[in-house]
């Protein structure tokens, strides 16, 4: 039974492609179990999946899982140490910060009370794990450079960002990521969300001029295209495990 396991495992392993940037940003609700299967003679591109939490119960055997600290509040920061260290310990490699803190009706922070916070809560592991900066969309240009500088001797070694706008506009997608790696030094860039909105076909050109674009940056890290959460199933069948035509090519396809 354990060797069965271990070998199931390395096969799911071994049918991703190594050094994909590629994502999932995907609750524990969502059927992605799917994402780590060689179709039709293609490996699956995604290599890492977080959820807007710092646990999971869903684990993907080919993906790194990514715990999150949405914010500050008490129902998040009482269990993030103890859920931080256990998966640091499980193989995890980066631990993502505040979740659009710019944002009222997100985790609502200042640059100041996200500085303090993450001194309190993030500092102490560098070293032991790769931390992304909190992640703002493209509202929080400003937000972002202030936190910077408030948190200038904090440990960081990534930015994450988000970008939403409509399917037409890939060129300010590119204009986005551009800024923002220019404002944050040799620090790595992730996208944790970003979506053209369109119906399925725009949404697959759009993904094909924006995932050759960011696969291109040298400063881009990873991404993860938003379509596998609770409230956007896009690049899915019903809750999953299938995926849609759009879900196809981000999964499988340059």
């Amino acid at each position: 039974m354990v060797s069965f396991s271990l070998v199931s495992i390395v096969a799911v392993l071994a049918a991703t492609v190594a050094g994909s940037k590629r994502g999932f940003a995907v609750n524990d609700q969502v059927d992605v179990s799917k994402g780590g299967v060689t179709l039709n003679g293609f490996k699956s591109k995604i290599s890492w999946t977080y959820n807007w939490d710092s646990n999971t119960s869903k684990k993907q055997p080919y993906a790194e899982f990514v715990p999150m600290l949405w914010g500050t509040q008490n129902y998040h920061t009482d269990q993030w140490t103890n859920n931080a260290n256990t998966w640091i310990s499980r193989g995890s490699k980066h631990l993502l910060g505040f979740n659009e803190p710019e944002r009222p009706d997100q985790a609502a922070l200042s640059p100041q009370a996200a500085a303090d916070g993450w001194r309190k809560y993030m500092n102490k592991f560098a070293g032991r794990a790769k931390l992304g900066a909190p992640a703002v969309s493209n509202d929080g240009y400003n937000w972002l450079k202030d936190f910077l500088g408030k948190c200038h001797d904090c440990h960081i070694d990534f930015v994450p960002v988000h970008w939403y706008n409509d399917h037409t506009l890939e060129k300010d997608l590119e204009g986005w990521v551009n800024k923002i790696c220019s404002l944050v030094g040799n620090r790595k860039v992730w996208i944790t969300e970003f979506k053209g909105f369109g119906n399925q076909d725009q949404q697959r050109a759009f993904m094909k001029k924006a995932t050759a674009f960011l696969d291109g940056k040298a400063c881009v890290e990873r991404y993860a295209y938003f379509g596998t959460a609770n409230n956007n199933k896009d690049m899915l069948v019903g809750n999953g495990p299938r995926f849609s035509p759009l879900g196809y090519d981000y999964v499988y396809h340059d």
